[in-house]
């Protein structure tokens, strides 16, 4: 499915979350999500319909045997129009402050990217992800000082708030456009949120 921003997967804590939804709508006792977005990413999620299936799609992301293309619209201008970022990152949330976490839990990661369009302000960015660490994406762009527009975590409050003002959305803009697993490929298009910033050809 093609999961909004604003609604995490399987979060007990919040009023509701995408299983609760999706089970009542589809009439089913359970779902099984077989990776997980983050609540402010939008785009592709892949659940199945029993464990057995969940398991077998699931060690597809365990082994990296699959491939994850992201797109973010990025604060500023990038120097480089594509590249490697392999900056070191510990495995759970962290801070604005302090993206890479503590040293003795940090592990390797990998996120490729290149950018698709840019202007003054902003880049449009795609990320290919070969590893799969928490908030990776949103982590190595921040490092770099270009986070994600209207992350909550990793960007300047004070930024996100004035861009809320001027586009008159505050969703973080990363979205999960395709996921290729087991000879399928699932796809989602851009939210229009991303073409309010860098419009396509800019």
């Amino acid at each position: 499915m093609d999961k909004p921003s604003g609604l995490s997967v399987h979060n007990l804590e919040d009023p509701q979350n995408l299983l609760q939804v999706l089970e009542k709508q589809l009439n089913v006792k359970k779902l099984y999500p077989v990776h997980r977005l983050d609540r402010e990413t939008s785009g592709v999620q892949i659940l199945a319909l029993n464990s057995s299936q969940a398991q077998k799609f699931a060690e597809q992301f365990e082994n990296r045997a699959t491939k994850k293309i992201y797109h973010g619209i990025l604060r500023g201008t990038l120097s480089a129009r594509e590249g490697v970022w392999d900056q070191p990152l510990t495995d759970k949330a962290e801070g604005r402050t302090n993206p890479q976490g503590v040293p003795k839990a940090r592990v390797a990661c990998e996120t490729r990217y290149q950018t698709v369009t840019a202007n003054t302000y902003f880049t449009h960015c795609e990320f290919q992800l070969i590893t799969g660490r928490q908030h990776q994406i949103r982590k190595h762009t921040a490092l770099v000082k270009h986070a994600l527009v209207g992350d909550p975590r990793y960007n300047d409050p004070k930024y996100n708030k004035k861009i809320a003002e001027i586009y008159k959305h505050s969703r973080m803009l990363l979205h999960c456009s395709s996921v290729d697993i087991l000879e399928h490929s699932f796809k989602c298009d851009l939210p229009k949120e991303f073409l309010d910033l860098v419009p396509a050809g800019v």
